[in-house]
């Protein structure tokens, strides 16, 4: 089941991609697209058999094109209860494919896969750089350390 099906602009021709959660089918597209060795491999299978970890992947007719690792926190809060924080604790694209909004596209996703869950925030944890602008750029705002956006 699609997540969210959008079709993106890129820079000659229209690119179709839904995004939808991944799987054990996804694992060797997935380790590919992190760097393909043996220890991307074993990454995907442990983010896979975590529990409170979620993949998001982006795919088109030429394949899985980015992935995002979700994970669940719950948070207590004295008298209100457990708040649930979703962090993207990665988010990466394919680099021949940077440029195109995939990772913007995504990440609307990952909120709002974020919200459906009845998350309180969203969170991801980045240096200074390229990284913290995307997610500036997307309405993220610095909390603490956290960049940190309402669900």
């Amino acid at each position: 089941m699609s997540i969210i099906e959008a079709d993106i602009e890129p820079q000659h021709l229209p690119l179709a991609i839904r995004v939808r959660l991944a799987g054990p089918r996804d694992i060797d597209d997935l380790a590919d697209l992190l760097d393909g060795g043996e220890n991307a491999r074993e990454q995907v299978l442990t983010w896979l058999e975590t529990p409170g970890t979620t993949l998001l992947v982006a795919q088109s007719e030429m394949g899985v094109l980015a992935v995002a690792v979700l994970v669940t926190r719950l948070v207590p809060l004295e008298g209100v209860g457990v708040h649930k924080i979703i962090e993207v604790d990665n988010l990466v694209v394919r680099a021949d494919h940077r440029g195109r909004r995939i990772g913007r596209r995504l990440l609307a996703a990952a909120v709002e896969w974020s919200r459906q869950r009845r998350a309180v925030q969203v969170e991801a944890v980045v240096g200074e750089g390229a990284a913290k602008r995307f997610y500036e750029n997307f309405g993220f705002a610095v909390a603490n350390d956290r960049l940190v956006l309402a669900a």
